[in-house]
């Protein structure tokens, strides 16, 4: 029998809100081009129906090398050689390759462009820090051109990794390039804001990571600080947002995965609100998280676990005080070649819709303009979030229910609600088909009800506009 759950306000722990902000509905679009076609009706459509208001181009390891003007990315393999001591110019030369393969011989940044305009995004640029040229003004002027918003641009992209190091790269040439960089966008485009790449939390005192945030951090000619959020539940090695090394943990699937969940929830309650606030220490200035996911690997990608991921990390942040400094975020990834990095894979001809995309559909009509501030309650002695959104008359508007239990149960709904629509499956572990779907509900309330919140479930419940 299911327990009837009825919600008074003394029930939950009340957490305190902020308002919404649209810039962190973002997407990164890594990839994206060479595996899914634009010209392709039905991707164009999942993605405009997707509505994201940030789109980030080229994307991170590919910005790094990008050259305007190009075939593609117009990569250089003699930059990648000097710069990488890691695996992409094997990769770059992979991208190069499929591209061919498809007859690709213009510069993406045409199709990124068609693509921001139908979406009718913003866009963040990353910019080459290894090259003193005008690419990035002429970038940025392409994009204005075509009545495109551009509201920052990073400079470069997770450049204090050990591969940048271990070619020469320090600190000493990120000052001199990212200064350089910035002055030259500011004296052209004076509106357009700049980031600087921070470096990884957690070393010793005087390693090189914090060698390199102490000296940015006594810098004044930025005005945002890029951080990077890869939340790691697996056991085992990881490197650059992605698990290459992963222990047998629990003695089930089920078992792991609760295991998993356990440390998502911590992530949520600790990890991420404390990296958060030692950065807002360090710099005082605005965080984009310009790439963020679950640690990438084949075990939790597609998954009903990544879905209940993806729709905490935004609720939290449009929840959480802690993380109100936070004013970009863009997601790892739309599109490409990976299960667990992109929410559509290029798959040959066509495209594969993965578990991500539905929660994040679920989730764009908080970005509609109408929601002014999120309050997050959560139910006592359950793994259990609800997120009540209210808009300007100061009403609940929304309601969005995390469920990671794997219980159900009745939630009582007022006469102001018409609308319910969730997303779920039985097991943590469940895959998603070929369209993204698991299981769903999606039905007209009536009056006063009680309405069934399933195990592991994205519930949203949305009032009638008056």
């Amino acid at each position: 029998m299911r327990q009837l759950i009825i919600v008074f306000i003394f029930s939950f722990k009340l957490i305190a809100a902020q308002v919404v902000q649209k810039n962190l509905f973002g997407f990164a679009t890594s990839n994206t081009f060479t595996y899914c076609d634009i010209n392709d009706t039905s991707f164009m459509n999942k993605v405009t129906d997707l509505n994201p208001k940030v789109l980030r181009f080229p994307g991170g390891a590919v910005g790094n090398y990008y050259h305007f003007g190009g075939s593609g990315y117009g990569f250089d393999f003699q930059e990648i050689e000097k710069y990488d001591a890691g695996k992409f110019l094997k990769r770059s030369k992979g991208l190069v390759r499929d591209a061919s393969k498809k007859g690709h011989t213009h510069d993406y940044i045409n199709d990124f462009i068609i693509l921001a305009k139908a979406t009718n995004s913003q866009v963040i640029l990353v910019a080459n820090m290894f090259v003193d040229n005008d690419d990035i003004i002429k970038m940025i002027t392409k994009i204005i051109a075509n009545d495109i918003e551009i509201i920052g641009v990073e400079l470069g992209s997770e450049l204090t990794n050990r591969y940048f190091f271990e070619k020469g790269y320090t600190i000493d040439d990120y000052l001199i390039s990212a200064k350089r960089c910035s002055n030259r966008i500011k004296l052209n485009f004076p509106r357009i804001q700049t980031a600087i790449v921070a470096a990884p939390l957690g070393k010793a005192k005087n390693h090189r990571h914090n060698i390199w945030n102490n000296k940015l951090s006594e810098l004044d000619y930025y005005d945002a600080v890029i951080v990077h959020s890869y939340a790691k539940v697996i056991t085992g090695k990881d490197l650059f947002g992605q698990m290459i090394l992963e222990e047998d943990e629990g003695l089930s699937k089920k078992e792991t995965f609760n295991m998993y969940k356990s440390r998502v929830i911590n992530f949520f309650a600790n990890d991420l609100p404390d990296e958060i606030k030692i950065y807002n220490t360090i710099f005082n200035k605005p965080i984009w998280i310009t790439e963020w996911n679950l640690q990438m690997s084949k075990t939790t990608g597609n998954t009903m676990f990544q879905s209940l991921f993806v729709s905490n990390y935004l609720l939290e942040i449009l929840s959480n005080k802690d993380l109100a400094n936070i004013s970009i975020t863009t997601y790892h990834n739309l599109a490409g070649r990976t299960v667990s990095g992109s929410i559509f894979k290029g798959d040959n001809e066509s495209f594969i819709t993965h578990s991500t995309y539905f929660p994040f559909s679920m989730l764009s009509v908080l970005f509609e303009g109408n929601i002014i501030k999120i309050k997050k309650n959560k139910i006592k002695d359950k793994d259990v979030y609800i997120y009540n959104c209210y808009n300007s008359d100061n009403k609940i508007h929304m309601i969005y229910i995390i469920n990671w239990s794997n219980k159900d149960f009745d939630y009582r709904v007022n006469k102001n609600m018409n609308l319910f629509n969730s997303f779920y499956s039985k097991n943590l572990y469940d895959r998603a088909n070929e369209k993204g779907r698991l299981s769903s509900d999606f039905y007209m309330l009536e009056g006063d009800s009680n309405t069934l919140i399933r195990p592991y479930s994205i519930s949203v419940i949305e009032g009638k506009n008056e």
